[in-house]
């Protein structure tokens, strides 16, 4: 098998793994995808892939653990897959220059929201019914547009937005945030293969990789020592992406 598939593989194995357990698994992929000479185009669309799957196997493991209930899903899915299709169909109007601008201001704003007390709240257990205010849709709606935008961090920003927001203990944030993340990105790859953006055979085998990375992450994201390693895995990702980033603007050939 040659080496590209076989690295391929890994890259949606740990896609799967980060996006179940946190977040942030296309910081791998999509850099990949591009060291392998994927276009910017055909990586973003060929990323949903793998992301689509590990969503799948890790929204039915949810499933099956009873975490999700449909009547808080619907009024989660609604919002975010309207903003989704809207971010899926504005993304080609947008010069490459303006998605890598998008892209290190939303990791910059990531991690920066990181250290502003959200690690008490991932491990808060809230008493109260979830949240769904007007407020709260909008920004379901704007997390959304997002995903089907670029999906990089995205799955951070929706996971921020269920807890923060809408008030839901982690474990169900997870659930619902894999939920999401399968509607929405199936929605964008749908948009990305009927323009021919797709590479399916290299999205074939990390997809492959990603029902394994799909299926431990929820696993491990039902256990209570996720509390603290979902911190340390977004804290860790993010920081790389600004390592990337950073490491882009000023050495530039």
């Amino acid at each position: 098998m040659p080496i590209e598939l076989v690295i391929a593989a890994f890259g949606g194995f740990l896609c799967g793994f980060l996006n179940t357990v946190a977040s942030s698994g296309s910081a791998v992929t999509l850099p990949l995808l591009v060291f392998m000479g994927l276009t910017p185009i055909v990586a973003n669309a060929t990323n949903r892939v793998p992301v689509v799957v590990a969503a799948l196997i890790a929204t039915v493991t949810f499933l099956r653990a009873k975490v999700i209930d449909w009547q808080i899903a619907i009024k989660i899915l609604i919002p975010v897959v309207l903003g989704s299709i809207a971010g899926a169909a504005f993304v080609d109007t947008l010069p490459q220059e303006h998605i890598k601008l998008l892209i290190s201001v939303a990791v910059l704003l990531a991690f920066v929201l990181l250290f502003s007390g959200l690690k008490k709240i991932l491990q808060k257990e809230f008493e109260e019914d979830a949240r769904f205010r007007f407020v709260e849709i909008i920004v379901l709606f704007l997390v959304g547009f997002w995903l089907g935008l670029i999906v990089l961090d995205g799955a951070t920003y929706l996971l921020l937005a269920l807890i923060v927001f809408v008030r839901l203990p982690l474990v169900k944030a997870n659930a619902y945030k894999n939920l999401v993340l399968f509607a929405t990105s199936a929605i964008a790859l749908g948009v990305f293969a009927r323009n021919g953006e797709v590479n399916w055979e290299i999205g074939g085998v990390m997809a492959i990789g990603a029902v394994l990375g799909g299926l431990i992450g929820a696993r491990f994201a039902l256990n209570p020592i996720s509390k603290v390693w979902t911190f340390r895995v977004l804290v860790t990702i993010i920081f790389l992406e600004l390592v990337h980033i950073g490491f882009q603007y000023f050495f530039k050939p």
